[in-house]
């Protein structure tokens, strides 16, 4: 089977609940006519993208940008259009990496460890970062940083922040991952990406930034480097948009950092 055709076989997650559409800044009624996503905006560096979190480092470019945040989106809606990714977590994460490696992404199996949390408090978005931390560069720190500031500074009933919330998490499970993007010398795009998921003992609104004790949660990480081949992905590009179709704005937010 061709990639096109792998591509075109997936079946995907269907769209956000209605409360959800046109997050997208500058999104109209003409955009979603089409079959397909037009460009978004150039100017933005860190975007809600269904479960993901993601921001990039300067020097991406908005197509380049572009590319990371559509393959990633196919990769969850695919993903989930197999496997329910809150009861089926190895299921769901092994389809989601081999999503990514059909898009032209070298990745590997993401392998969880049980967070260890002792006998005081956590909060998610310190405990994601302290992970990615081990395998991100300096740069793609300080602008995961800023996504994770800008993204708390948001009120509790910001469409933003409801849609992270909306597609990471059901009842007392969640599913979730935080990622950043820059370019490599030779060209290709290295995202630290860490993958989390947990169950916890109550459903809480803006759940990565509450302190939980150590009996409230049980919390899973893993964090691996992912690299985007753009030669291998350029020919998919179309393919990609074609088959997430004009709904795939209603899963992307921008986040303003700055």
């Amino acid at each position: 089977m061709s990639i096109a055709s792998y591509i075109d076989s997936l079946v995907l997650a269907p769209a956000p609940a209605p409360q959800f559409e046109s997050l997208f800044f500058g999104m109209h009624e003409t955009t979603r006519s089409l079959n397909a996503p037009s460009g978004l905006p150039d100017r933005f560096m860190a975007a809600v993208n269904a479960n993901a979190l993601l921001s990039f480092v300067e020097g991406v470019d908005p197509e380049e940008r572009d590319d990371v945040l559509f393959s990633v989106q196919l990769a969850v809606r695919g993903a989930s259009g197999s496997h329910d990714r809150f009861t089926q977590i190895q299921a769901w994460y092994q389809k989601y990496t081999e999503i990514l490696e059909n898009l032209g992404w070298t990745a590997e199996q993401f392998a969880f460890a049980h967070y260890d949390q002792g006998e005081g408090e956590v909060r998610m978005d310190q405990a994601a970062l302290a992970v990615i931390a081990a395998i991100a560069s300096q740069n793609q720190l300080a602008t995961l940083q800023e996504l994770i500031n800008a993204l708390e500074r948001l009120a509790e009933d910001d469409g933003t922040i409801r849609l992270f919330d909306f597609q990471s998490t059901m009842q007392t499970s969640g599913n979730f991952q935080i990622g950043a993007v820059q370019r490599t010398s030779n060209g290709a795009l290295s995202l630290a990406l860490g993958a989390f998921h947990f169950h916890s003992s109550d459903t809480r609104k803006r759940f990565l930034f509450f302190s939980w004790g150590a009996r409230q949660v049980n919390f899973w990480t893993s964090a691996q480097k992912l690299t985007l081949n753009t030669t291998l992905y350029a020919p998919l590009r179309q393919a990609v948009k074609h088959k997430l179709g004009a709904n795939a704005l209603d899963y992307i937010s921008a986040l303003t950092t700055a």
